[in-house]
This record gives C-alpha cells, sequence and structure tokens, in this order.
C-alpha cells in the first residue's frame, strides 16, 4: 500500500489542474459537512454540563385557558415537591437581577447584572459542584439568611478579577449587603429558559403569603428523576398530582395539568428541527461533490485507458489495479478533506462572528462550537468514506478495460456502453440532489419574505431603547422613582436630535411578557378557571406617538393622568374585537383580577393597533395598558423609548449621558435599536434561510460543473463523428442543436426526479415556513426554470466548441 500511495502521489503532481479541482470539488462538500456537523455536535450531541444529564426533567403548567406551557404558580409548585415520590429533588428558579454597586474609591460604574432566585437544592440537583467555596445549605433559605450569594465565573473575572479571596467577602446589590459563598466553574451554564444569562443565584425569596399563590406564575421547576424511573412513569404522577390540585383549588387549577419534559428536549428542541435539515443539506452537497469527481475519475480513466490496458496485459490482477486507483482516489479525499477542515474554520468563525447575541439562547451552547477532537475524528472518517465513495465504481470500470481495443494502435475510446451511462446517470444525480436542496432554500425564503413583510404594529425606524433601573438608589421609593422617570423622558427628549421619548416596563419583542387575568364590568363571572386574560404594559405618556403605534379610537395617556385622576386603560384592537364585537369599547369598564378582586375598576379611554409583544410570528392577543403614574407600586426599572429624527446612532453616547447628568451611578443596560431588536426576533429563519441558500447555490454551481464537464467530456469523445457530420453537410446549427438535446435530456431527467423528491422532503420543512406551502408552486416553477437555464448554458459551452470543429482535423483525430 504504501507503494500504492507513493506511486498515486506522483501521478496525481503530474496532473495539477486535475488534482486541484478535484480537491477544490471534495473540500466544499467535506467543509460545510465538518461545519454544519460542529455545530450538531455542540448543540445537539454534546450532552449538558450537568451530573447524569439524561435524568434531568422540567415541570411546568399546562392549561387550556393560556393555551400552552407557562411557569408554575409558587403554591403549585410546595405541592408537586410534597407529593411527587418520582424525584430524587425538584428546585425551582426565577428570574431575578440587581445592581452590582461599585465600591468607594474603586473604578467603574454600577452595573445591573441579571441573575436567579433559587431554591436552595437546585445545584444538588444539577450536580455541578463549585470551583470556589460552597453553594447553598439548607439553612441558606431560612428567613434571615438569604442574603448569601454564589457568582457565576464570568461575573467573578470581570467585577473582581477573579480574586479568590472574594469568598466571605460583603458586596452590595441593589442597596442589599450580601455575602459571597462561592463561584461556579467556567462551563456553568444556566439558561433554558431566560433571554439572558444569569450572572448570580441567591435563595428564593418566598413568604407565607407567595406559599398559598395559586396566580403568580413565575417558578420554573426543575427536577431529578430518580434511578429506575422512566420519563412517562414521571408524567403519569404528575399528571395525578394536577388532577387532585384541580379539585382541591377549581378557582384556580381547572383545566390545569403538569406538563414533564426532558431538560435537553427544552434546551435544544426549539432549533434541532433546522439543524437536521441542515446537515441532511450538508450531505446531498457532499454526494454532489462526489458524482462531481467521479465524473472526473472516470474521464481521467478513459484517458489513461491505455496504460491500464498495458498493466492488465501485464499481468496485474483487477484487485491490484482496484487498489492502486483507490489509492489515488484516497489522496484526493485526504486533500480535499484537510482543505476542507480549513473552509469550516474560516466557516464556524463567520458564523459566531455572524450571529446575534440573542441567538446564545436560540442556539445553546453556541459557545462550544468549534473544530474539537470529535469533530476532527468525524472529519478524518468523512474523508476516507468519501475516497472510497466517489472512487470505486470509476476504479472498478476502468478495470473492465478492454485489451485489443485499448492497445491497438490509434483506437478510440468506445462511445456508449456502461462507463457513459454511469456518467451521465452521476450527472442526473447531481441535477436531481441540487433541485432538491433549491427547492428547499427556495421555500424558506419564501417564507422569510412573508415574515419579513409582517407588520409589527409599530415603527422600528429610528427608535431607540435603554434599560434603566433605580433598584437601590435615593430614587428607589414609588414617589420617588415616578418623578425621577418623569425627568428622566424630560431630559432624554431635550438632547437635539430627539422628536420625542417615553417609557415603558417591557419593550415589545425584547422584554418580558407580563400577563393578567381581568375582569369586565356587568359580564357574568366566568367559570373558575376560565377568566380572560391580556398582556399588559405599564407606559408613560407619549409612548404610543414615540413608538408609533397608531392611536385607533379615544385618546392616549396625558400627565394629568395621575393617582388623583380617575382610573384609565388603553386596550388593543385584539381585545377589542373579542369582547365588543360591534361595539364601542370606549366608555366601558374592565378591572385587573377576577370578579372577587378588589382592584379599581379602569375605565377605557383608547383603543392602539395591535402589536407584536413577544414571537414575530404570533396572531395578535389580548393587550392592554397601563398608566404609569396610576399604577400603585410602579417598577423600580423601566425601558426608555427615544425616536430620532435621523439616524439613531447620533444618540448612542447622548443618551446615557443624558442619564447619568441626572445620577452618574445610575445602571443603564441594553442599549439597542428597535430595527436590531426587530432583526434579532427573526434571526432564526434568516439563519435556516442563509444557510441552506449558501449551500443550495454550493450544489448549484458543482452541478452545472457536472454538466459542464459531461458535456466536454462527451464532445471531445464525438470529435471524429462531428467531423464527418459537418464533411457530410451538418451545418453548425445542426451539430449545436444536437450536443445541446442530450444536455438537455440529461437536466430534464434530474430535474423531473429532483421535483418528485422536493415533494417528498420539503414536508420536512412544514415546522419552519410560515404561511408557505411545501408544495408552494411559485417556487417549484422558479426552481424549474432555473435549473434549466443553468444546464442549457453549461451545455451551450461545449456544444458552440464543436460546432468550430474543423471537419479535416477531425477526420485526422487519432
Amino acid at each position: 500500500m504504501i507503494q500504492d500511495f507513493r506511486f498515486a502521489l506522483r501521478t496525481l503532481m503530474k496532473t495539477p489542474r486535475f488534482t486541484a479541482a478535484a480537491a477544490i470539488t471534495l473540500a466544499l462538500g467535506i467543509g460545510a459537512n465538518t461545519a454544519i456537523f460542529s455545530v450538531v455536535e455542540a448543540v445537539l450531541l454534546r450532552p449538558l454540563p450537568y451530573r447524569d444529564p439524561s435524568r434531568l426533567v422540567v415541570v411546568m403548567e399546562s392549561s387550556v385557558r393560556h393555551g400552552g406551557s407557562i411557569p408554575a404558580a409558587p403554591a403549585n409548585f410546595f405541592d408537586w415537591r410534597q407529593q411527587s415520590t418520582v424525584f430524587d429533588s425538584i428546585a425551582a428558579a426565577e428570574a431575578w437581577g440587581g445592581t452590582f454597586t461599585v465600591p468607594q474609591g474603586q473604578p467603574g460604574r454600577p452595573e445591573q447584572i441579571p441573575g436567579l432566585h433559587v431554591t436552595t437544592d437546585l445545584f444538588g440537583a444539577l450536580g455541578v459542584p463549585p470551583l470556589l467555596g460552597r453553594t447553598f445549605s439548607a439553612e441558606d433559605g431560612l428567613p434571615g439568611n438569604r442574603r448569601v450569594l454564589v457568582l457565576s465565573y464570568r461575573l467573578w473575572q470581570r467585577r473582581f478579577g477573579g480574586d479568590p479571596s472574594v469568598i466571605g467577602k460583603t458586596i452590595q446589590l441593589t442597596g442589599e449587603n450580601y455575602t459571597v459563598l462561592g463561584v461556579m466553574p467556567p462551563g456553568f451554564r444556566f439558561a433554558p429558559f431566560w433571554q439572558t444569562e444569569a450572572e448570580f443565584w441567591a435563595p428564593l425569596d418566598y413568604t407565607p403569603a407567595r406559599e398559598h399563590d395559586r396566580r403568580g406564575n413565575s417558578l420554573r421547576v426543575f427536577a431529578r428523576l430518580k434511578p429506575g424511573v422512566t420519563l412517562e412513569q414521571a408524567r403519569s404522577e404528575m399528571r395525578g398530582i394536577a388532577r387532585r390540585l384541580e379539585q382541591q383549588y377549581p378557582r384556580t387549577n381547572t383545566d390545569s395539568t403538569a406538563r414533564v419534559t426532558p431538560l435537553q428536549e427544552m434546551t435544544v428542541g426549539s432549533v434541532r428541527p433546522a439543524l437536521l435539515i441542515l446537515a441532511g443539506a450538508v450531505a446531498f452537497i457532499l454526494l454532489i461533490a462526489c458524482a462531481n469527481v467521479a465524473n472526473l475519475m472516470l474521464a481521467r480513466a478513459t484517458a489513461r485507458r491505455r496504460e491500464i490496458a498495458v498493466r492488465l496485459a501485464l499481468g496485474a490482477s483487477r484487485f491490484r489495479l482496484i487498489r492502486q486507483l483507490l489509492a489515488e482516489s484516497m489522496l484526493l479525499a485526504v486533500a480535499g478533506g484537510a482543505t476542507g477542515l480549513l473552509l469550516a474554520w474560516w466557516g464556524i468563525h463567520a458564523l459566531i462572528a455572524t450571529t446575534p447575541d440573542i441567538a446564545r439562547f436560540g442556539l445553546p451552547r453556541q459557545q462550544g462550537i468549534g473544530i474539537d477532537g470529535t469533530v476532527l475524528a468525524f472529519t478524518c472518517l468523512l474523508s476516507l468514506a468519501t475516497g472510497v465513495m466517489f472512487g470505486f465504481a470509476p476504479a472498478l470500470q476502468a478495470s473492465k478495460t478492454d485489451l485489443n481495443a485499448s492497445l491497438k494502435e490509434g483506437g478510440r475510446a468506445p462511445m456508449g456502453g456502461a462507463r457513459t451511462r454511469l456518467r451521465s446517470a452521476l450527472v442526473v444525480s447531481e441535477i436531481a440532489l441540487a433541485s432538491m436542496l433549491l427547492a428547499g432554500a427556495g421555500l424558506l425564503i419564501r417564507s422569510f419574505q412573508k415574515l419579513h413583510s409582517i407588520d409589527p404594529g409599530f415603527r422600528p425606524r429610528n427608535v431607540l431603547t435603554l434599560a434603566v433601573s433605580a433598584a437601590g438608589s435615593p430614587h428607589a421609593g414609588v414617589v420617588q422613582r415616578a418623578a425621577f422617570y418623569h425627568r428622566l423622558v424630560e431630559q432624554a427628549a431635550a438632547i437635539p436630535g430627539v422628536q420625542s421619548a417615553s417609557a415603558v416596563n417591557h419593550i415589545p419583542l425584547a422584554g418580558d411578557l407580563w400577563t393578567n387575568d381581568f375582569t369586565i364590568e356587568g359580564r357574568p363571572a366566568p367559570r373558575p378557571g376560565s377568566e380572560p386574560s391580556a398582556v399588559y404594559r405599564v407606559v408613560l405618556p407619549d409612548y404610543f406617538r414615540t413608538m408609533g403605534i397608531a392611536l385607533l379610537e379615544g385618546r392616549d395617556f396625558t400627565e394629568r393622568d395621575t393617582g388623583n385622576a380617575p382610573a384609565v386603560i388603553l386596550i388593543n384592537q385584539a381585545l377589542a374585537r373579542r369582547f365588543w364585537p360591534g361595539e364601542d369599547p370606549l366608555g366601558k369598564r374592565m378591572k385587573l383580577g377576577g370578579a372577587d378582586s378588589q382592584s379599581s375598576w379602569l375605565t377605557i379611554v383608547g383603543v392602539v393597533r395591535d402589536v407584536k409583544q413577544w414571537g414575530w410570528a404570533d396572531k395578535p392577543g389580548n393587550e392592554m395598558y397601563l398608566p404609569y403614574y396610576q399604577t400603585a407600586s410602579p417598577q423600580a426599572y423601566t425601558t426608555l423609548v427615544v425616536r430620532a429624527a435621523a439616524d439613531p446612532a447620533m444618540l448612542v453616547k447622548a443618551l446615557p449621558a443624558a442619564i447619568w447628568s441626572l445620577d452618574k451611578d445610575l445602571p443603564i443596560s441594553g442599549l439597542a435599536s428597535m430595527e436590531d431588536i426587530v432583526s434579532n426576533s427573526m434571526w432564526q429563519p434568516r439563519f435556516s434561510m442563509l444557510l441552506l441558500g449558501s449551500f443550495a447555490a454550493v450544489a448549484l454551481l458543482l452541478a452545472s460543473v457536472g454538466i459542464y464537464g459531461m458535456m466536454s467530456y462527451a464532445v471531445s469523445q464525438r470529435t471524429h463523428e462531428i467531423g464527418i457530420r459537418m464533411a457530410l453537410g451538418a451545418r453548425p446549427r445542426d451539430v449545436l442543436t444536437m450536443v445541446i438535446r442530450q444536455g438537455a435530456a440529461l437536466a430534464a431527467i434530474g430535474l423531473a426526479l429532483g421535483l418528485a423528491g422536493s415533494l417528498v422532503l420539503t414536508r420536512l420543512l412544514s415546522s419552519l415556513l410560515y404561511q408557505v406551502s411545501t408544495t408552494d408552486p411559485p417556487t417549484f416553477a422558479a426552481i424549474s426554470a432555473l435549473l434549466a437555464a443553468v444546464a442549457l448554458a453549461a451545455s451551450y459551452l461545449p456544444a458552440r466548441g464543436a460546432t468550430k470543429v474543423d471537419p479535416l482535423a477531425a477526420l485526422r483525430y487519432e
């Protein structure tokens, strides 16, 4: 074999153009597969970084009223923990955050840092020990002991310089003193639900009142299955517990159950279909590349038929000859694999660099994507398999050489036969595979166009947003914070180039989603558990004008809508249509909570357009807006929204400066334009479209090269025949038509097979499409026209060369 590889290397070096063409073709296929495999391995295949992660599950409430799974109410969680027998441990967490105060005399500004309140057994359930110090004990969850923290490795490095003496120290967080207990290791990540990654953890602060709260759904519940307990057993028991709670508490738990989902599924389930489809797409590219190189190898074997015949005549066995030719294939595959690895390395870095920050949560464990030992092993195995895949059939065909015909002086290679049929079949397969990829890419492009044309209900252009928190500052009091935010908005509106400014508790598409039940005056009380609910936002005056949300009826909030004025509310058109069809909702009254709620009645004074609050493709739901100055306990944080007269980038420095002019120690975060937020909300369909579109373009390029190569080879083999035809009076147009017809026939067969396969395979894309059928006629018509045009162009160039054949030279050919 060593001798075979040495000879193969010398042979390939004598034909550098062939070697380069084959290696580059293979590099495209192997590189694409390596890049996607690195993503699949890091995101889907690699186990979660917890102890025995296959036994970790997520438990959520699921109700008909909410139309899906939601976090658990505290009282339900405590009942689950007390009554369940299938879990080793069951823990909970809820979103939190705090303002990190910089010690006196140290550089830097206060920073708003995301965190989690967790039950003290969470780290034990996950099975991850700390890097330094310790995690929580049961005593840390008792009242009076809860001012303790566990830090993330990233926060420890960024704010404390990796100082190990931080353990046991007291730090200020939102004006409160906390003692640092431990630091988690660098690889610890825990954000299966939240759009921000927690950087510290504190014990869950629950009061006796919260222990009986069955409405405040805020807890994400995580559990570890006992050894020997199956997922189905856990689901069955939790459904039984939910049924008992429904009977005990019909007002809050009617039509509600408990849903148990593996943590791995919860973490990667949303991105799995897209990644598996992309993995299938790059497999198609590799098959097309192999077909192309196999065609090159067949043409090369034809050119070497006399050499092969001499070897056979001198006694070489057929097995020996196949082994020699396979050695050349393997060297080409190794060269293609090495080059493909470089392409994959570049592609992975480009992918990570162009993926928005929000994708860290839609594409979990993104930081682990790269070329590691597993990916290298995959590339090596793929290269070896590729060498056999594209090399075996040409080697087998080459070893069937007719000695008499090949050794005859001046003998021409025979036309037709198995070798020509194999070459034609390879080209047909390339076209079929390329058409399937193009059909998939075309459907995703059409779907993205539909998504991009959705009206979000607001005008994102020239709007800048910035989160501000007054927690832990002198402005934290209920009265002080309302006045402070009023001054803050005035300060922002006074910046040159600002048209208007306002604030909201959560901005659309990027903020949290808060809902509340409501009751309509004069309507019969709904049965327990079926009360209507709506997303609610708390806004300052001029919010709708700043965001470009159209006011359809009534009026906007004003500075006069304070606690001393009649309580008012605005609703969206979806809520108005659903509860007052054919009526004018203005002047009607509603209140937050159920019929027995003690909340004040709110008069509807306006109706605004529906706004995309959470998912870009979600249908409009019920929305209500409350005036900030009438809220009993306005939030300590808010999000400033500013509309600029031109490019909002000019406000990136001016807006923070205006805030710090009121309080230099105020933490700010989340500086972003609404256009970027809208763009980020569509990152996943854009990610799928761009990658599959790129792969389809590569497939189209390889298929066109394959057609061109096939037709060029056919013309070269028919030079003698073409010369005779032209000597007997055939016109150049006749020769052109004859050659193009041959290419068109192959393209038509490949296109027919490809479209038939596309009708089956594109069904796998249904979960990724928006308002586009998997058999969308315009897409399939466009793909057919594109492939037909490419095939004709690839056939035309060799055909045009055939028309320029000199009959006298052709008749003397060989």
